[in-house]
């Protein structure tokens, strides 16, 4: 089905200044995701402007003077919409601005979390946070070298700090059910990428940590694709399809291109980005691959192997604006469901240990119901029950 284009109403003529794009004033201006507009929802006022772009043109559609949550409103309904012709912006200037509001609005928002969920796990969502900023300014910094080697510490630290794998991703599926606009893809599908590596696998701190890497790098390339396209709320037609494949050879292209700029980015990694989208029976894209890169030629990298499972898995926890958010239970139902997409040994692993995970979690909220029991959260240890009286 052709895709509807946005026009501009009359009544937004009337009230807003609108200005005509030339390809020069397109660097003037940031885009913003749909996950991160929201976050508007949660402050009172701001002190920069939000653009809303309609193909050539650029309406400066909010200020400080005009802001409303009913404006953040229409602005979220028309993007949630099939419409290609849109976007929302920031001026560059002013993006330093948006960062630090939405920044100061996540801190709030995982305080009230860790209050108000105690089988949340500090630890885990103080380094999931470190990953979200690394994953961030990947995007709108690009891959320079200061910002390869701020993933690689943020990578670092959570490897040298990961606890038993059910506490990791059971706060991460519990965190995505409470509060669904904390959750970001990229720095999700690190930490998983990270604890079945390090925990589930038993991989050296080396790979674990190259493991992490790939995953907070394994989208890179759909910087590259227009927002317009990432935010459609419908299918794709063939040729939207052909463009949004293209995102595993851009982020490899792009990769490869901050390495030879000089940032200290594994070759592996950047295998990675390109490899994502295949799966172990060979019905994946960009090129078919199939199987285990150490049995053959055409074989997938064991990196990239265990990358993939985390990406499903993290995909499926996400409500987006074509899917609803699934729980942990139905995620890995799902991926039972097509097992054949993964390496069966990684896999087998992954199912197990996220099985455990369930029961644990599950018997913790039982036990946070009984009678003279309280939960405690120990950030060195996890979480854990300690009776009190009645």
């Amino acid at each position: 089905m052709k895709s509807k284009r946005y026009t501009i109403s009359k009544e937004t003529r009337e009230r807003c200044r609108i200005s005509r794009l030339t390809d020069g004033d397109k660097a003037k201006f940031q885009s913003i995701s749909l996950e991160l507009f929201h976050y508007l929802l949660d402050v009172k006022n701001i002190d920069f402007v939000i653009h809303f772009r309609v193909d050539d043109e650029m309406i400066e559609f909010i200020d400080g003077a005009s802001f409303s949550h009913q404006l953040v409103h229409q602005i979220i309904a028309a993007r949630n919409r099939d419409y290609l012709n849109i976007d929302i912006c920031v001026e560059t200037k002013d993006f330093r601005k948006f960062d630090m509001l939405i920044n100061d609005v996540r801190e709030k928002k995982i305080d009230q979390l860790l209050r108000r969920d105690p089988l949340l796990d500090p630890q885990v969502i103080r380094s999931f946070v470190n990953l979200s900023r690394a994953s961030q300014m990947m995007v709108r910094g690009g891959l320079s070298p200061l910002v390869a080697t701020q993933a690689r510490e943020a990578a670092g630290i959570l490897v040298s700090n990961l606890m038993e794998c059910e506490v990791a991703v059971g706060t991460l599926s519990r965190m995505v059910q409470a509060d669904p606009t904390l959750y970001d893809h990229s720095a999700s599908v690190a930490m998983i990428s990270g604890v079945i590596a390090r925990t589930m696998l038993g991989r050296n701190r080396e790979d674990s940590i190259l493991i992490t890497q790939g995953g907070l790098y394994h989208d890179v390339g759909k910087t590259c694709v227009p927002h317009s396209l990432l935010n459609k709320p419908g299918r794709f037609t063939p040729e939207e399809f052909e463009s949004m494949k293209a995102h595993t050879t851009l982020g490899y292209d792009e990769i490869c291109r901050a390495i030879e700029h000089g940032s200290v980015i594994d070759r592996n990694v950047a295998r990675v980005a390109l490899e994502h989208h295949e799966k172990f029976s060979g019905h994946g894209y960009p090129f078919g691959r199939k199987g285990r890169a150490e049995d053959h030629e055409d074989g997938i990298h064991v990196f990239t192997r265990i990358v993939s499972i985390a990406d499903v898995y993290s995909a499926l926890l996400m409500k987006r604006v074509y899917k609803e958010a699934y729980d942990a239970s139905e995620a890995l139902q799902i991926m039972q469901n097509s097992s054949d997409d993964y390496d069966p040994i990684i896999f087998r692993n992954f199912e197990k240990n996220i099985q455990k995970t369930l029961v644990r979690f599950d018997n913790l909220e039982k036990k946070a119901h009984d009678t003279g029991r309280i939960i405690m959260v120990d950030p060195g240890l996890g979480t854990r029950i300690r009776k009190t009286s009645a």
